[in-house]
């Protein structure tokens, strides 16, 4: 078994507070600005300060009290207020729009419509939630080698993932709900029955899972949510409160921060330096996506950073592929990537298609593998967008 790919920590990592950033940037996406929301204008944390336009992705809202220093198309930036006697005087003619404060909010009395709606306006994407289906399972892997969170999330936050798993019930009208954790945790949720599974990935991504619980792999009426969104739930059902903060693997250790913090603020705390040639991912190893510098801000989705040192792993080649069927013998979904790589870097995108692209999970495992160093995933990708085929990059928006 290669040890690089265990998805349990050997240690424990608790989850530590980092609530003392005094700027955080809010990526926008598809979201919509208020038109409230200017530069210099006050905001208090909790205001709604985004929208989007799509009734199954979450609203944004101002993690951090303060003023907002800057606005663009890609984001906001808010910086905390200052302590009174220190703040620095707005421009003429500017006017700050001070928010109101967000009320908490009872589920109690929702249907499962209106629940949904609500859980969009507090910043909680439904859509995880709301797939109807008779067994509900909660992946309680940690998603890749490398995040730390899982364990500690069961065992510091249990009372918050039980919280979220009532509303996700209610939501999904699941009959049965598994909580599928590693052979070393022993923690077990109310309303869930446990499951254990060797912690290898990628044992911890949707497909080989439901095959786990259910011994087949046909998903119908099977439903999978990720630990790292139904804590994001339990926080918002426990307060009544729009989601502000989420918890992120973040250079080998766990914080729970506001969102928006940047990736800056994590790099020192955690005591990092990031030096030239050096490589910043969101997500793990596996399926991560880099990221141009530091100052981007920590999302809803954004469970784990790493820095990848310069000449730290191999570097992609636009090598041949030399048929050795490593990639064929590595594929959890029984596919043939050697073909699949062949026919997506000569642009041969039906061909993809006919050799089951659309199964393709995009674990990574083909080119972790593969001698020659093939971007085996990053050629799926491509296929994939020009087959318009949804990606794993594009399911986490």
């Amino acid at each position: 078994m290669d040890k690089r790919l265990i998805l349990s920590p050997e240690e424990r990592c608790p989850i530590a507070v980092f609530d003392d950033v005094t700027v955080v940037r809010l990526s926008l996406g598809e979201h919509g600005a208020l038109k409230t929301i200017k530069k210099r204008a006050k905001v208090i944390e909790g205001a709604l300060v985004a929208t989007h336009p799509d009734p199954a992705v979450g609203d944004l809202h101002a993690p951090i009290s303060g003023v907002v220093k800057d606005l663009t198309a890609t984001y906001i930036e808010i910086e905390r207020e200052a302590p009174a006697g220190e703040k620095a005087e707005a421009a003429s003619g500017d006017k700050a729009v001070e928010a109101e404060p967000v009320e908490p909010v009872s589920f109690d009395d929702l249907d499962a419509t209106a629940l949904a709606g609500k859980l969009k306006e507090l910043g909680i994407s439904p859509a995880p939630f709301t797939r109807p289906c008779d067994l509900l399972i909660i992946n309680g892997l940690n998603p890749e080698p490398g995040m730390l969170y899982a364990e500690e999330l069961l065992f510091e936050h249990k009372p918050v993932l039980e919280a979220g798993l009532a509303l996700a019930r209610r939501l999904s009208g699941a009959s049965k709900c598994v909580l599928v954790q590693s052979t070393a945790s022993f923690i077990s949720l109310q309303g869930a029955d446990m499951r254990q599974v060797a912690p290898v990935y990628p044992a911890s991504l949707t497909c080989p899972m439901i095959r786990a619980v259910t011994g087949r792999e046909d998903g119908t009426g099977v439903s999978v949510i990720r630990l790292h969104a139904l804590f994001q739930l339990g926080l918002v059902a426990q307060s009544g409160l729009p989601l502000t903060r989420t918890v992120t693997t973040a250079f080998g250790k766990n914080y729970l921060v506001p969102l928006g913090t940047p990736v800056s603020a994590l790099l020192e705390k955690s005591g990092q330096t990031l030096a030239s040639g050096d490589s910043l991912i969101l997500g793990g190893a596996m399926r991560g996506v880099a990221i141009a510098g530091p100052g981007r801000g920590i999302r809803k989705e954004d469970d784990a950073v790493l820095l990848l040192k310069k000449n730290g792993r191999p570097s992609l080649e636009d090598n041949p592929c030399v048929s050795c069927g490593a990639c064929v013998s590595a594929c959890p979904m029984r596919l043939r990537p050697n073909m699949l790589s062949r026919y997506a870097e000569f642009e041969r995108y039906e061909d993809c298609r006919k050799e089951y692209i659309d199964v393709c999970i995009e674990c990574g495992m083909c080119g972790y593998v593969c001698p020659t160093c093939r971007p085996m995933q990053q050629l799926f990708r491509v296929a994939k967008a020009s087959l318009g085929l949804p990606t794993f990059q594009r399911s986490l928006r």
